[in-house]
């Protein structure tokens, strides 16, 4: 009992601490990256989906399982190939997360059409939102007055 207490401390502690870190910090793919960043206004947002590993990962899981018990009885490896593959299946949803994602069509206040797939649907169209392109993409919603006017350049 206090083995299997200690294991799940051992493995929800990270979890718990990483909610703690700061989401606006720079990302480390950001590092050694040539960034840019634009205003845009959106005009179509449609809905996508990411592929999905859960089937080839409950394939292997259930494998592993079966020739896990392969010295055992046909019923021990039946048995395997089951919690193999609903092992795998899990922790592969986990990692995966939402297999959601939005395209978004963008006009970029000097005119450029712009298509980007993000995670996450921080807008809708006809709003305005700041585009940071690095190793990853970030949309995020701001005022329209960003988007009404060129900006200076502030260099």
């Amino acid at each position: 009992m206090k083995k299997s207490i200690m294991l799940l401390c051992v493995v929800c502690l990270p979890m718990l601490l990483s909610a703690c870190v700061n989401s606006q910090a720079i990302e480390r793919s950001d590092r050694d990256q040539f960034v840019t960043e634009f205003y845009a206004l959106v005009g179509n947002v449609n809905e996508v989906r990411f592929k999905s590993y859960i089937g080839s990962a409950m394939v292997v899981g259930a494998l592993d399982g079966a020739l896990g018990n392969i010295h055992y009885d046909s019923d021990a490896m039946i048995g395997g190939a089951i919690v193999g593959a609903l092992f795998g299946g899990i922790l592969t949803a986990i990692f995966e997360g939402s297999n959601t994602g939005y395209e978004y069509q963008l006009e970029a206040i000097d005119g450029d059409l712009v298509t980007v797939i993000v995670g996450d649907k921080p807008a809708s169209r006809g709003e305005c939102v700041s585009v940071r392109v690095s190793g990853s993409v970030r949309i995020s919603k701001q005022a329209m007055f960003y988007c009404e006017t060129e900006t200076e350049s502030e260099f």
